[in-house]
């Protein structure tokens, strides 16, 4: 019996509109945004929580009125598992657990079921500190008391293949049998040519990428992935990343998931420089979030 074809969602993760809210968007623009593209689903990050780590019961409320009235479903929420939030010696397992306790009852208690969970980092690559099995693996049984799953977003320039992802992370998931620690798969790890309009930001040389059918291993321990995109032209494409080929893979090998929309395009990098930029990025950034969208659509079919 073959596997059932996979029907991923359509949603956006309101980073896209990052540079834009709390200057000219509120949170239920972002809601407003998301449901006019059609999208069904939102990724949220936590430094859009009023008063974080404990939101008041009144914007608990207007956020799940804000749910209902544009009829979206929380996917994931955006959050840290950092080891060094202050100088001097890095945090202890047991401080870090509790850091990560805080967020999973949070995430639970405003409807997502994956995070996607940062790491501390020590490279550009992505590489974690060393000793993060420890902590992650002792914050399991929380992860897995509130239905939560922490997945590391593997994005440019790290690959599926970046032996951190495939042999430390992956080998992880394998000898623990979790079900609540896996990957948030960003598209960007697809592409494969600089993107028009970036000027002197190199984001990779791209000769090292992730190939479309290595997708397939890391999709039973991914709920969402960040659909990145830096641009869709007036035809509705994204010329530097293979989307038709990548989630063709993942609807045939059976994958469900939240598909978010994320958008890092150049005028991201550029609007805090002048009001003249920012202008162009009141246009554009909203503007480009639906053309995705609309992509999207095209390639699902609904």
């Amino acid at each position: 019996m073959g596997i059932e074809k996979g029907r991923p969602r359509r949603g956006i993760t309101f980073y896209s509109y990052h540079n834009l809210m709390g200057r000219c968007m509120t949170l239920e623009d972002c809601f407003e945004e998301a449901y006019d593209t059609g999208a069904t689903c939102f990724e949220l990050l936590t430094s859009y929580i009023d008063n974080y780590p404990n939101p008041s019961s009144e914007w608990i409320d207007k956020y799940w009125g804000l749910c209902e009235k544009y009829n979206l479903r929380p996917s994931e929420l955006g959050h840290w598992a950092e080891n060094h939030l202050r100088r001097g010696p890095a945090m202890t397992d047991e401080e870090v657990v509790e850091e990560l306790k805080t967020d999973f009852k949070l995430a639970h208690m405003l409807g997502f079921t994956s995070l996607r969970t940062k790491i501390t980092c020590t490279n550009f690559m992505c590489d974690p500190e060393p000793g993060w099995q420890s902590y992650i693996e002792k914050a399991l049984p929380w992860a897995e008391k509130y239905d939560v799953m922490m997945q590391n977003e593997v994005h440019l320039p790290t690959t599926l293949h970046t032996p951190h992802i495939r042999d430390e992370y992956l080998d992880f998931i394998k000898r623990t049998g979790t079900s609540h620690f896996g990957f948030n798969i960003d598209f960007g790890t697809f592409q494969f040519k600089q993107p028009e309009g970036f000027g002197p930001i190199v984001m990779s040389d791209y000769k090292d990428i992730t190939k479309p059918e290595e997708i397939v291993d890391f999709l039973p321990y991914s709920r969402s992935c960040h659909t990145k995109f830096v641009n869709i032209n007036e035809n509705f494409e994204e010329e530097t990343i293979p989307y038709r080929e990548v989630i063709q893979l993942m609807i045939d090998n059976g994958w469900s998931g939240d598909l978010l929309s994320e958008y890092e395009g150049p005028i991201r990098f550029f609007a805090e420089e002048s009001f003249e930029n920012f202008g162009k990025a009141m246009e554009i950034i909203p503007d480009q979030v639906r053309r995705h969208q609309i992509m999207m659509k095209n390639i699902l079919g609904y």
